[in-house]
């Protein structure tokens, strides 16, 4: 039977190279419907009137254009946010509204910073170690210096935790975080589904 009530709605944040995506794929994973707020971003910032916007503000639609330009001057920042981040959320309500799960989960690298976490109805912080971040950003193709820069951007792990609802940590192998997670979801399960 398919669920027509709104679904409750878990927020998965975390710092950049935190493991957010691994938790977020392995949600999915374990049959969780999910949404990722990077995935929408994109889609939103594929669209023409968008392209035109990011053109004429930035003098570019480059992705790595407008980071550079954004994480080094926040008054760009916000006006990248305030045209970008209402579609985003009217893609996710859209997803989240018809998706017919009784929970999902939902990933905002900046939920708190955005201040979309009172919308959720459980937020999820994933938190990592700085010992595996250098191997991350370097998959990324980011030096420290990049990482730095953006962290800037974003809340302390210490700010995030304050809010957070539930903390996982990310400080081992991704064997183990995909563990914590499907444990995660089975109790998640028992508890809204």
């Amino acid at each position: 039977m398919i669920h027509t009530a709104k679904p409750y709605v878990v927020g998965l944040t975390g710092g950049m190279a935190s493991g957010k995506s691994t938790v977020l794929a392995t949600f999915k994973a374990c049959g969780v419907f999910t949404v990722s707020a990077d995935d929408l971003a994109r889609q939103v910032r594929a669209q023409a009137q968008v392209q035109d916007f990011l053109r004429q503000e930035f003098g570019s639609a480059d992705p790595a254009v407008i980071a550079r330009q954004v994480f080094a001057n926040p008054q760009q920042r916000q006006a990248l946010e305030a045209r970008i981040h209402p579609l985003v959320w009217q893609a996710a309500q859209k997803q989240l509204d018809s998706c017919g799960a009784r929970w999902a989960v939902f990933e905002v690298p900046l939920l708190f910073e955005s201040g979309w976490d009172k919308y959720m109805d459980l937020t999820l912080l994933i938190l990592a170690g700085e010992e595996t971040l250098s191997a991350r950003l370097k998959e990324r193709g980011l030096t420290r210096e990049d990482y730095i820069v953006r962290l800037k951007n974003q809340w302390s792990p210490a700010q995030k935790a304050a809010r957070a609802d539930v903390i996982l940590t990310n400080r081992s192998t991704k064997t183990d975080l995909e563990q914590k997670v499907c444990r995660l979801a089975r109790a998640l399960d028992t508890i809204y589904g």
